[in-house]
């Protein structure tokens, strides 16, 4: 079935409306996994998400939509108005503007900033942490690869984890801020995409702003600071986009063991062997 005509049913189901009820408009920006679409039903416009092969796997829906609603006051995020916690399909209200990865971030840095401390500062408890190591050792089991550079660097991972950052303070992260996740609003930033939220140190949202290029991270924590950090800050979000690239070349594997390369037209088993390598070369910097 073509995208749209299961966007159009899908939508419609939800809504409790006819199927030719629901204006299928666009396919959204954004990640490779889900199908979101900005859809329109009676004069009245949404986002429509339906996950992708295995996207069940990684996140736990229920506590999503926990999270959706401890951050609904902070106006961070636009307004779900249907979630289904089975299949993970939502419905929220469509905001305009424009997708941070289409413009040049650098005018918006601050206000990037200001809307990751409105939330790191909100004293909201998100709904559960977000699990590092946990989460680590669950992706691996939908792969069962792990090579011995892959090993080595989770190993050398855990150890600087446990010796640095275990006990340090955490906040209520998005732990997945990049780029593709903002939206630049009339009056506001939008962050999207809250299935990741959760407990994290500071440093894991600005981390993930680097997922195109890490050196825009540290760009992010500059301003973020309000001066230039120090080397230790520094090394800080290379530690945290290290522990993503580690994630992320797991979650690369699976999509290639499960065909994704070939129905996507991505090489996704390049992509693992590219997170393998941003990993490596994070460790080195800063064990200087």
């Amino acid at each position: 079935m073509e995208h749209s005509k299961l966007i159009q049913e899908r939508a419609a189901k939800a809504f409790q409306v006819k199927e030719e009820d629901v204006k299928v408009l666009n396919r959204m920006l954004g990640g490779m996994s889900h199908l979101t679409y900005h859809i329109e039903i009676e004069g009245i416009e949404y986002t429509f998400r339906i996950i992708g092969k295995d996207g069940n796997l990684f996140v736990d829906r229920k506590t999503e939509l926990k999270n959706l609603e401890i951050i609904k006051d902070l106006g961070l995020n636009n307004e779900t108005v249907y979630f289904d916690v089975e299949t993970g399909e939502k419905a929220a209200k469509f905001v305009p503007g424009v997708v941070l990865t289409t413009v040049d971030f650098h005018p918006h840095l601050k206000d990037v900033s200001d809307t990751l401390k409105k939330l790191h500062h909100s004293n909201l408890k998100p709904a559960s942490d977000y699990g590092l190591i946990e989460r680590l050792n669950l992706y691996e089991t939908y792969t069962n690869i792990r090579s011995e550079k892959y090993i080595e660097l989770k190993n050398n991972w855990i150890k600087l984890y446990n010796i640095e950052h275990k006990n340090m303070p955490k906040v209520f992260c998005h732990n997945d801020a990049q780029r593709s996740n903002m939206v630049i609003g009339k009056n506001q930033i939008y962050l999207l995409d809250w299935e990741y939220a959760g407990w994290n140190e500071f440093y894991y949202d600005i981390a993930s702003f680097g997922n195109v290029q890490f050196e825009d991270a540290l760009e992010l924590l500059d301003v973020y600071l309000g001066r230039k950090a120090s080397l230790n800050e520094q090394n800080s979000v290379k530690f945290y986009r290290m522990f993503q690239a580690l994630q992320w070349h797991q979650v690369a594997l699976r999509k290639e063991m499960v065909g994704l390369s070939e129905v996507l037209h991505f090489d996704f088993k390049m992509l693992a062997e590219k997170y393998l390598n941003l990993a490596n070369r994070l460790y080195t910097e800063i064990k200087g």
